[in-house]
């Protein structure tokens, strides 16, 4: 028994030091459609992608597809503990809106770029990307225009974000992304079998010794 404790402490262990303070890890991405109030239709979409994590530190790839069929792209580290942004190309938004801390609960404040320091208004639940996630919202007014932004709480990726400005808005929605389609978490899988392994071992042992006990039983009935 001592041996199956040890073992399921490595376990939560191993999983909770794996990754970052950050709810995104190398190799993640999202990927976003347009709405535009001004020039709608044709084929837009902009890539977010997290190309190394570490710390509060994260590398992000912008890349746009324009509906006239050229890609621009730019890389840059940003420090979410920081007043950091992306100065390069992004649709509608800057790339500090588009990643926050994880786990953020409803009154938090938090540095949107060029939005400066927002609270999180509350939480909703939303199908994204093909799966039921857990959401955050904050929604604030600025230079005449009204803005309202959504995040995965578990990873602070931006999935929805729309600023309007009378009866005209524009919109990034989040359409693909590898963070949660699919994937396969195996350390629970990993608890159960040792679990189930370790009650066998029990189990046997228990009558293992009641059949060392038996004969003793017997001899004395005699």
């Amino acid at each position: 028994m001592k041996i199956l404790f040890l073992l399921l402490c490595s376990l939560f262990i191993v999983n909770a030091s794996a990754g970052s303070s950050l709810g995104v890890k190398n190799g993640d991405w999202m990927t976003y459609d347009f709405q535009e109030a001004i020039s709608p239709g044709g084929e837009q979409w902009q890539t977010i992608e997290f190309l190394n994590v570490v710390g509060t530190s994260v590398t992000i790839r912008v890349t746009i597809h324009w509906s006239s069929g050229i890609e621009t792209n730019q890389t840059r580290k940003i420090d979410l503990s920081s007043d950091d942004n992306f100065l390069g190309t992004t649709m509608f938004f800057g790339v500090r809106a588009y990643i926050i801390p994880p786990n953020l609960e409803a009154g938090a404040s938090v540095y949107l770029g060029e939005f400066g320091n927002q609270t999180i208004v509350g939480e909703a639940t939303g199908n994204i990307a093909g799966a039921d996630r857990r959401l955050i919202y904050a929604n604030f007014s600025q230079t005449g225009s009204l803005y309202t932004f959504y995040w995965d709480k578990q990873t602070g990726v931006l999935v929805e974000g729309i600023m309007s400005a009378g009866s005209l808005s524009n919109a990034v929605l989040a359409a693909e992304t590898n963070m949660w389609s699919g994937e396969f978490v195996w350390w629970p899988w990993a608890i159960v079998i040792i679990i189930i392994v370790g009650s066998i071992i029990v189990s046997r042992k228990q009558i293992m010794q009641k059949l060392h006990r038996k004969p003793n039983a017997l001899s004395h009935s005699r």
